[in-house]
C-alpha cells in the first residue's frame, strides 16, 4: 500500500512538474536572416529544425542547426554551410536566457529578452526586441525589430567571408545580418 501511493505520488510530482515545461514546435520555429552582396542585393534565409524548451521560470534554450540554412538555392546553402560556417565543426547554434514569465500578465506583451548565443567557439549576448502572445498551452515569442548580428561576433574569420565572396565573383559581401526569431513553445 505504501509503495503504492509512494509511486502514486512521485507519478503526480512528475507529471506536475513535466506540464511547468514548454517544448519548442519545431515545425513552427525558426530563426531568420538576410545576407547582403554588393551592397543592396538582399538573400533571404531561415535555419529550421530547432530544438529547446521554456520552462515556467522563464528559463530557456534552444538550439539551432546550422545545417538547416534554406536559402532558397541549394549551391548557396553548401557554400554557406562549408566555407562561411564551416559546419562540420560548428554544426550548432546555441541560445539561451530567462526572463520574468510572471511578467507577462497580458495575453500578448511587447518586450525585450536577452539571450545568450554561442556559436564558433564564442558567446555574446544580445537583446532580441519580441511580442510574446501567452495562451494557457503556448507561448510565441517573434521578432517585432532585427537584431544585427557580425561575423566578428562570433570570431568567424574574415578568411571564411573572403571564400565565400570569391564563388560569386569576388562582390563584396556584408559580414552583418539582420536576425529575426520565430519561436513557438507548447505544454
Amino acid at each position: 500500500m505504501k509503495k503504492t501511493l509512494f509511486l502514486s505520488l512521485a507519478l503526480l510530482s512528475f507529471q506536475s512538474f513535466a506540464t511547468d515545461k514548454f517544448n519548442l514546435t519545431t515545425d513552427f520555429s525558426s530563426i531568420s536572416f538576410a545576407t547582403i552582396k554588393k551592397q543592396y542585393v538582399v538573400e533571404p534565409a531561415t535555419i529550421s529544425g530547432l530544438t529547446g524548451s521554456l520552462d515556467e521560470q522563464g528559463r530557456f534554450a534552444v538550439i539551432a542547426p546550422v545545417t538547416n540554412i534554406d536559402t532558397g538555392v541549394s549551391i548557396r546553402n553548401e557554400r554557406l554551410n562549408s566555407l562561411f560556417f564551416d559546419s562540420s565543426e560548428n554544426p550548432v547554434i546555441m541560445v539561451s536566457g530567462q526572463f520574468d514569465l510572471s511578467s507577462l500578465t497580458q495575453p500578448i506583451s511587447k518586450m525585450t529578452v536577452p539571450a545568450e548565443v554561442s556559436f564558433y567557439g564564442s558567446k555574446k549576448t544580445f537583446n532580441f526586441p519580441v511580442i510574446i502572445t501567452k495562451t494557457a498551452d503556448a507561448i510565441i515569442v517573434n521578432s517585432y525589430k532585427s537584431v544585427i548580428v557580425k561575423a566578428s561576433d562570433f570570431s568567424i574569420p574574415a578568411a571564411n567571408l573572403t571564400k565565400l565572396a570569391a564563388t560569386v565573383g569576388g562582390l563584396a559581401l556584408s559580414d552583418a545580418v539582420p536576425v529575426n526569431i520565430n519561436l513557438v513553445f507548447n505544454k
